[in-house]
């Protein structure tokens, strides 16, 4: 009896815990259901002065119609807030050092490393500099995010989940996205700099000019000019064998063959004078770090009635008022990210006049769920200090910190009717500085800056911005703005083809106004160029055939070079690499082994010279230990030269010979890739580079991985090739348009339109850009209509 009793409790009870869950469940379901936009209805509260219609399509295209620009502003601000205020609220908040109060205890070294720029504090005061016509701009656009946060059911489900409310958009949160766009394209080179630096007053000119080239063969710049080889060193300046006894048979560390930094961004285009249709076409594949949902957000902007009306479509940014590229009808613009010398580092030294005028600067950083942290930031005039090695203070003079660096001048370029105008508009924009393609409808092309660029001081040291590795001196820094007719500008060439792919765009004046801040080797603008050049005639799908171009190019000669090693060393190790790379198509295909071997063959031979140089070379005392570890970009130019050449003195220690060298590190790449996947015909390259997009909330919450992530696929491409490529990195929109032929426009992007799980659009679209299918850049077919009235 007291058996059936319990038993029955037990049973009670376990339904009673299953009915909690399963209520649970739905609770927390019908709250998501709750969070997704509106699609169809009538709005009332957007403040829209005349009735505005925004439809979408089957992959959540937004199509916004108005008389008004300003009301397409507020809806497209209304859009952005529905389905993306949480990914726009993470933007402003990382941009301000601010995440910590949202999600914890996480996020504070992160908020630490931010909050030294004090971008709150800038950006506040930006505000009441930038123009009357920005500022209207930019508060018609606030005003519709608040308006379509309000609007929702309820919060959404980030801060569901969260257990917080978002907190209303202020108008300065736009250029603080603004700001974080500046940190995320320019800041990475910061440290890189910086170690620049100090190499280069550790191991003299001659020696760093070799090691870290400004340019060379490679290069692919727009007119045409070339950077001379630093001669090889002697062996007075860098003697890696001195003391030494080869060994006929070393051993090597292995370096794991994937640490290459993926690179990217692609724009160029052709004249109407080679187009099947008269129009230029521009082409244009910004590459980001890819997450879900992505960076950018697709619309079309139909602005006016009749005839007189004026369509605007490409990708807009959530959290900004412009779009970001696209085409106008008249004129097509698109981005690849500048890499110039856009800030500087000055060295301030203890007890100098500098010293003396750092004043301390206490911020408050809110942590979600525990007591705020104080923070002292230290700031020279010209900007903070960020970094202090030994006794010397380093101090950043960044673009982003002067006045007049960030308008809302951009949204311009929407309005703008010819590419004269536009490369105006460009001049005088306060954005990330970008390397900016223009094509217009009546068959012009044109290259220049978009961002402003400071003037340096005349001087004698007013030819060195092209040089890496030098500090500026406090009375050096820039003092004011380059007039828009002094920017680099190339437009019409003669041959109607214009390129970029962050390398180096121009030499003479040009390149010193631009600078060096860290360009790309330019083999993949080089191929790029050469594809161009290898047609007569182009129509939207063969420019769109360029973006998914994966020839590896650039690891021919590597490939070239494993095969001679195995031939004179051969053993069961090199036979077997030499077998696949026999058998390899030359592209970076998912099912090739070849590519995989070429390129872990260079990484490794790359890093092991780097090691043993920095190594030998007096001076470079623990530089060796902070750099050695990813020696990419124009370091190939030093390694081919010594691989070339074959210097005794440049021969890494201790072997007895370059072959001998060689035959270790393919060996090594053999022995690591069986380690990795059992076998070298198992070790295809699409298992090294499987894309792998996934949503933030997803790394705390591994559970929800296969809910929230995009599935994890093989894809093709890689570094130095049209198609970059890796788990975590590419092409975060492919456009192909002539103004004017919109209807025959490609664009496709990964990770989908909205941030909401549950929305039809999550994910929309990810198919086609994986699978290299030509999406359309125009909205399709109406899905859903939604109204706003006044």
């Amino acid at each position: 009896m007291i058996m059936r009793i319990l038993l029955r409790i037990g049973g009670w009870s376990l339904l009673v815990i299953t009915l909690l869950v399963l209520a649970i469940v739905a609770c927390a379901y019908f709250m998501m259901r709750a969070s997704l936009p509106t699609l169809e209805g009538e709005i009332k509260s957007a403040g829209v002065r005349a009735t505005v219609t925004a439809t979408r399509d089957k992959q959540g295209t937004v199509s916004i119609s108005a008389k008004d620009p300003l009301d397409a502003i507020r809806v497209l601000g209304f859009v952005h807030a529905q389905e993306r205020f949480f990914e726009m609220d993470l933007a402003r908040r990382s941009a301000a050092g601010e995440l910590s109060a949202l999600l914890g205890e996480a996020t504070i070294n992160v908020d630490k490393e931010k909050r030294r720029h004090r971008l709150r504090a800038r950006m506040t005061a930006k505000w009441q500099q930038i123009s009357a016509e920005d500022r209207e701009w930019t508060s018609a656009y606030t005003q519709g995010v608040n308006a379509g946060l309000t609007a929702l059911a309820v919060r959404p489900w980030q801060y569901f989940v969260l257990r917080t409310e978002p907190e209303p958009w202020r108008e300065v949160d736009s250029l603080l996205v603004i700001g974080e766009m500046y940190y995320m394209l320019q800041s990475g080179g910061f440290d890189a700099r910086l170690r620049d630096i100090l190499l280069r007053q550790q191991i003299g000119d001659p020696l760093f000019d070799w090691l870290q080239p400004a340019g060379g063969t490679w290069d692919a710049a727009l007119d045409g000019s070339v950077i001379a080889a630093s001669p090889l060193p002697p062996p007075t300046l860098l003697n890696v064998r001195k003391d030494s006894a080869p060994v006929q048979n070393a051993a090597v560390t292995p370096v794991p063959p994937f640490t290459d930094i993926a690179v990217g961004s692609n724009n160029w285009a052709v004249g109407g004078a080679i187009t099947s249709h008269g129009g230029a076409i521009l082409a244009d594949d910004m590459h980001l770090g890819i997450g879900v949902p992505n960076i950018w957000f697709r619309a079309q902007l139909t602005i006016g009635e009749g005839a007189s009306a004026r369509r605007i479509v490409g990708a807009t940014l959530p959290g900004g008022p412009a779009m970001v590229v696209g085409s106008n009808g008249n004129v097509a613009w698109g981005f690849t990210n500048g890499y110039g010398q856009w800030f500087d580092w000055v060295a301030i030294a203890p007890g100098s006049e500098m010293a003396a005028g750092v004043k301390t600067i206490r911020e408050t950083i809110a942590v979600k769920g525990a007591p705020p942290i104080e923070l002292d930031v230290r700031e020279a005039p010209f900007g903070p200090i960020l970094r202090t090695i030994g006794a010397t203070d380093y101090a950043l003079a960044w673009t982003l910190y002067r006045e007049g660096a960030v308008n809302a001048h951009a949204t311009r370029m929407m309005f703008a009717t010819t590419i004269d105008e536009a490369i105006l508009i460009a001049q005088q924009s306060g954005i990330p500085h970008q390397n900016v393609m223009f094509a217009d409808k009546v068959g012009n092309v044109a290259w220049t800056i978009m961002g402003r660029i400071p003037v340096y001081p005349s001087g004698p040291d007013a030819g060195s911005r092209n040089m890496r590795g030098l500090l500026t001196a406090p009375d050096r820094l820039p003092t004011e703005w380059l007039a828009p007719d002094k920017y680099p500008l190339i437009k019409n060439p003669a041959d109607a083809r214009l390129w970029t792919a962050n390398s180096r765009q121009v030499g003479g004046e040009g390149g010193n106004i631009i600078g060096d801040g860290g360009f790309d080797l330019g083999a993949r603008a080089g191929q790029i160029r050469d594809r161009l050049r290898e047609q007569k005639s182009f129509d939207e799908k063969k420019l769109y055939a360029i973006q998914l171009d994966n020839e590896s190019r650039f690891l021919k000669r590597w490939s070239e070079l494993a095969l001679a090693t195995a031939v004179a060393k051969p053993n069961e190790k090199t036979s077997a690499v030499a077998k696949e790379l026999k058998a390899w198509n030359g592209r970076a295909d998912i099912d090739q082994t070849g590519h995989r071997i070429a390129r872990a063959f260079r990484q490794q031979v790359l890093d092991q010279l780097w090691k043993s140089w920095l190594t030998a070379t007096p001076g470079a005392t623990g530089r060796a230990n902070n750099a050695a570890g990813n020696p990419d970009g124009r370091f190939e130019y030093a390694a081919w030269s010594a691989l070339s050449m074959k210097p005794e003195h440049l021969l890494p220690q201790p072997f007895a010979s370059w072959d001998n060298f060689l035959a270790a590190q393919l060996a090594s790449v053999h022995d690591d890739l069986i380690k990795q996947e059992g076998t070298l015909a198992q070790a295809t390259w699409g298992k090294r580079n499987a894309a792998n997009f996934r949503h933030p909330f997803a790394r705390a919450m591994p559970f929800l991985s296969g809910w929230l992530n995009m599935p994890k696929s093989p894809q093709a491409g890689d570094n130095h090739m049209p198609m970059v490529a890796s788990p975590t990195f590419g092409a975060s929109q492919r456009m192909v348009v002539s103004p004017g032929h919109e209807d025959q426009a490609i664009f496709v992007m990964p990770s989908g339109q909205s941030g909401h799980p549950l929305s039809p659009f999550y994910g929309a679209g990810h198919g086609d850009w994986l699978g290299g299918k030509a999406g359309s850049l125009l909205a399709g077919e109406t899905a859903h209509t939604l109204r706003f009235v006044p």
